[in-house]
């Protein structure tokens, strides 16, 4: 199979504290052209891959079952790293293993200090989302924190979060290997065709279980389907901006992990939606509305200081 050149002098701009001679790897990480056959054939795998976990979950398993979720969702979260090294293995792209790891966002291409920085950023941004989508939840009157603010039910909380946290954000590297080599081979595009289109691509990867019903019981499997993919193409926004900027998949394995182990535990801990059967549509990230103005906030301010300025 052909696939499009990798061109070191038609790619995006670097991060200011990055040099091309320093990390020539990272130059290659944006073809010229978007390598469509490539994609496809990256897509297709990763998205049968995630059918065959749902339609398997759904027969054997409860969508409401925390240990299901571990085993399937766990699996299904591996798809796309799994759609990567075996489209990797068909197009003989593997046979440049330092140059493939490193377009593919593995490789850091930042200094550590900056790495470390932005992983950071990573754990902190969901809380901080989170933090602003349940004030926009009690403002609008679907959320109601407890009274008194039960401080040590939510320290508890973290604190066992926490515990777990790095053993479970393997799970999370499985998704984002896949979607730190999507973002950048479709930024040829322009920045915010790629990005949205990353996002959207990823927010369908989920459609095998909304439309099932994981996540939000209680609506037809199209609205909630819906919901969760005006959330995904939005926090994408944020996984692509963290993923370019800092060179690294890592700390968009960090914001996810974050978002999912850290953010939404706690809205049912510290507090009650007003109604508790569509929890998610009002409280959860990034799959609720109030997650939606959120993430939107964010993304303008990242948007108007210049941060998604790629070219």
């Amino acid at each position: 199979m052909a696939l499009a050149r990798f061109v070191p002098r038609k790619v995006i701009t670097l991060p200011k504290s990055l040099t091309p001679d320093a990390v020539p790897e990272y130059r290659e990480a944006v073809p010229a052209t978007v390598p469509w056959r490539e994609l496809a054939l990256f897509v297709g795998i990763t998205f049968l891959g995630i059918t065959a976990v749902a339609l398997a979950w759904a027969a054997f398993g409860e969508f409401d079952d925390e240990s299901d979720a571990l085993l399937f969702g766990g699996v299904g979260m591996f798809t796309p790293a799994a759609g990567l090294v075996l489209t990797a293995v068909i197009t003989g792209d593997i046979r440049t293993p330092r140059r493939w790891l490193a377009s593919t966002g593995l490789i850091p291409a930042t200094p550590w200090r900056r790495h470390v920085a932005y992983l950071a950023i990573g754990l902190a941004l969901p809380l901080l989302l989170l933090a602003l989508t349940l004030g926009i939840g009690v403002v609008a009157g679907v959320y109601e924190p407890g009274r008194p603010f039960p401080f040590d039910a939510l320290a508890a909380e973290l604190t066992a979060n926490l515990l777990t946290f790095l053993p479970l954000l393997v799970l999370m590297f499985g998704e984002e290997w896949g979607w730190g080599y999507l973002l950048p081979r479709l930024l040829p595009l322009g920045v915010w065709p790629g990005v949205l289109l990353s996002g959207l691509i990823w927010g369908l990867f989920h459609a095998p279980l909304t439309l099932q019903g994981y996540l939000y019981p209680n609506l037809p499997g199209l609205l909630g389907t819906l919901l969760f993919t005006v959330g995904s193409v939005l926090l994408g926004c944020l996984m692509a901006w963290i993923r370019m900027e800092s060179g690294s998949l890592w700390p968009a394995v960090a914001l996810h992990g974050s978002s999912n182990l850290l953010a939404n535990p706690i809205p049912a801990v510290i507090g009650t939606a007003t109604d508790p059967a569509n929890a998610n549509v009002h409280t959860s990230l990034p799959g609720s509305w109030p997650s939606w103005i959120a993430m939107a906030i964010v993304i303008g301010a990242l948007a108007l200081t210049g941060r998604y300025r790629w070219k």
